[in-house]
């Protein structure tokens, strides 16, 4: 069940064609098997899933807290200058005891029918187990970022050179996307994962513009704990 996004650090952007040096249409070259693996947890007990595309961490007795990374089907003849669907990053939201991850890499890949034939990247996912001091939402909800971007991978098919970036989070089929998003305790929250490809390197103001609420969220790298009985 997809369940509403909180974005209280993201800077929410609108279709990212103002970042497109060419004009939408099918080119050349595909992605394919897209892949994710979730690697170098911090903090977490019970850690489980290190390797794979789901990861949970928790008490050990189930439900556990956890992410999963659903790659998303090839991209034959990739359109340029549109957000491409990569896969569906889901957080499980359970009540659990400290300590609670606080942030692990999703390396990400794809094959190209280019060079290099294989692509990707590793970014990070900030956790912030927020107390369970109200027991209301959205207080309580537990707090997902993306604390760095994939910017600027080239990829050369035939005399073409194109450049694929990670867009982020979103639940409106590609129009906006976000770094951030919370889930409710005891539930689970889902969102698409874009990426799109230019013709040319997206500028650095540009990338500042999608990330850089991410960038001033590290903090939550190193988040603060309250004596709570129970976390989320």
């Amino acid at each position: 069940m997809v369940r509403r996004l909180r974005y209280p650090f993201a800077l929410s952007c609108t279709l990212a064609l103002a970042l497109v040096s060419a004009p939408a249409g099918a080119g050349p070259i595909d992605l394919t098997s897209i892949s994710g693996a979730w690697q170098n947890p911090v903090g977490g007990d019970n850690v489980t899933g290190e390797g794979t595309s789901a990861i949970s961490w928790g008490d050990g007795l189930l439900p556990d807290s956890g992410y999963l990374f659903e790659p998303g089907a090839d991209l034959l003849g990739a359109a340029i200058g549109v957000p491409l669907l990569l896969g569906t990053f889901t957080h499980f939201n359970e009540e659990i005891p400290l300590p609670a991850l606080t942030a692990v890499d999703l390396d990400f890949g794809f094959d190209t029918n280019g060079v290099p034939g294989s692509a990707g990247g590793v970014f990070t996912f900030a956790h912030n187990e927020t107390p369970n001091d109200t027991g209301t939402s959205p207080a309580d909800d537990d707090i997902v970022t993306i604390t760095a971007p994939i910017v600027n991978i080239p990829i050369t098919v035939g005399t073409d050179v194109y450049f694929f970036n990670l867009l982020g989070f979103s639940v409106d089929g590609g129009v906006t996307f976000q770094n951030v998003f919370s889930s409710v305790e005891g539930g689970h929250n889902a969102a698409l994962l874009y990426g799109q490809l230019t013709t040319a390197p997206v500028p650095e103001p540009a990338n500042l513009l999608l990330f850089g609420g991410a960038m001033l969220a590290l903090a939550v790298r190193m988040r603060r704990w309250r004596p709570t009985p129970s976390h989320h």
